[in-house]
């Protein structure tokens, strides 16, 4: 089995603290991937020869967001399809197209985190989570 795709985690730490915790990110999390381990991931990636598609994802990566524009833009990412995954609890409308701007034309994806897993009754709900 070759492995085409995964998830950079740049931060457990999130702006929200949902019942489902996933990989336990909460408010109190510290810490976050550097730029030199990102692009060492990429490198593996590419040597590895299989990988297509890298995610990039938190916790909330939007709490790290120069680190993670610098990981789309890194020279390194070019030739994977590159995705990201928020919960986009932090944004109005404006903000969100504003912050989103310098990755237009790095993604293939964005993925938001709302759905019937996280909230009872419609995807568009906001999800089931305490506020920071």
């Amino acid at each position: 089995m070759n492995l085409t795709g995964f998830h950079l985690l740049l931060t457990y730490q999130c702006n929200k603290e949902c019942a489902y915790r996933f990989v336990w990110g909460n408010f109190t999390q510290k810490g976050f991937m550097t730029l030199a381990q990102i692009r060492e991931i990429y490198r593996q990636a590419r040597e590895l020869g299989t990988v297509e598609t890298i995610y990039l994802e938190g916790g909330e990566p939007f709490l790290y967001y120069l680190v993670m524009v610098r990981a789309a833009k890194d020279p390194a990412a070019p030739g994977f399809r590159e995705g990201l995954v928020s919960n986009v609890h932090w944004a109005t409308v404006e903000d969100a197209l504003e912050w989103l701007r310098p990755l237009t034309g790095l993604l293939d994806k964005l993925a938001v985190s709302t759905d019937l897993f996280h909230s009872s009754e419609t995807v568009n709900q906001h999800p089931r989570c305490n506020e920071r």
